[in-house]
């Protein structure tokens, strides 16, 4: 059995989460796709020259090492061969993204080819009182910063040991968590890379096989996709279709304020604006379209930068 997820955080959540789950997984068994099959050419998404835009979207960062941006490629194009060695599937995903959702119908579709038996674990929403504590999952942090509303106590806790810190945290983690299960309260996770370790357990018991029929399904979605091969695919009504390269323009346009500001606190506010609309899109495809926006007036770029961290922008006439 392998699992399958979308993106190194996915990963690193289920690893973690596995110790407790299924201790005899090999963690090298777990194959985190690294792409975004929500953007650009999908027409051949082993085409490497074809997928490099999207899968290195921060290349122009010069703080970003040329070392790792060469490893984190070849990676992703190592998991995509392993493909082939696949004998079972488990598939991590969750519904408030077109990312998971394209990734998805790509693996389905690849697998159900060589006629793989495929399992599905779609993570969303879950009561708190069902997410385990970090110590029944295996896993354990390494290092805990506390900030509170005092100066007095972060002063202080500046000079605690980090044992008692990390049992401090988990403390308070505790009670706040119970409080909130108390009055009902639950969580929505739009993406498995965002989901606490503890909650996996909840959304893996409830793991399902897919039917050759489902299977055939994702498939055909997936062929649908590659043949209108627009520039980005998303979430409508619930549902992942293909879409125009502005698709997520007028949402970013509204979070543009009057005044100079930095890039990235307009994309802060586009995320979460379409993250409520069912859209969980990542920084930097919001970050491509604000230049694009840029470069056809319809928002002033004040100062250019390789980054979003770099560059101010402003409403036209702001």
């Amino acid at each position: 059995m392998y699992w399958i997820c979308f993106g190194d955080s996915a990963k690193g959540c289920l690893a973690m989460a596995s110790k407790a789950m299924e201790p005899s997984l090999d963690v090298e068994r777990i194959l985190a796709l690294a792409d975004d099959y929500s953007q650009g050419d999908i027409r051949d998404v082993t085409d490497r020259a074809a997928r490099a835009e999207i899968l290195m979207p921060w290349r122009g960062d010069p703080e970003l090492d040329d070392k790792w941006q060469t490893e984190y490629q070849a990676q992703h194009w190592k998991v995509l061969d392993q493909l082939d060695e696949v004998d079972e599937a488990l598939i991590w995903y969750a519904g408030g993204n077109a990312l998971e959702q394209c990734g998805l119908r790509y693996v389905v579709g690849r697998l159900y080819q060589r006629h793989i038996p495929v399992w599905v674990a779609e993570v969303g929403k879950i009561p708190l009182a069902e997410i385990q504590e970090p110590e029944e999952t295996g896993g354990k942090p390494v290092a805990v910063s506390i900030l509170t509303n005092s100066r007095a106590v972060n002063a202080l806790l500046r000079f605690v040991p980090q044992s008692l810190l990390v049992r401090y945290a988990a403390r308070l983690e505790r009670r706040t968590r119970k409080a909130r299960a108390a009055a009902g309260g639950t969580v929505q996770y739009s993406l498995v890379g965002e989901m606490e370790s503890g909650a996996a357990a909840y959304f893996y018991k409830r793991r399902r096989q897919l039917t050759e029929t489902e299977q055939a399904t994702l498939l055909t979605e997936w062929t649908r996709m590659q043949e209108e091969n627009t520039p980005l695919r998303a979430m409508v009504n619930g549902k992942v279709r293909s879409v125009p390269v502005d698709f997520y323009d007028e949402t970013i346009l509204s979070c543009v304020p009057e005044e100079e500001s930095h890039a990235a606190l307009t994309i802060g506010r586009a995320i979460a604006k379409l993250d409520k609309s069912g859209n969980r899109v990542s920084d930097m495809l919001i970050f491509s379209r604000v230049r694009a926006l840029g470069a056809a007036g319809k928002l002033e770029i004040v100062q250019d930068g390789a980054t979003y961290r770099d560059m101010t922008i402003r409403k036209i006439g702001g």
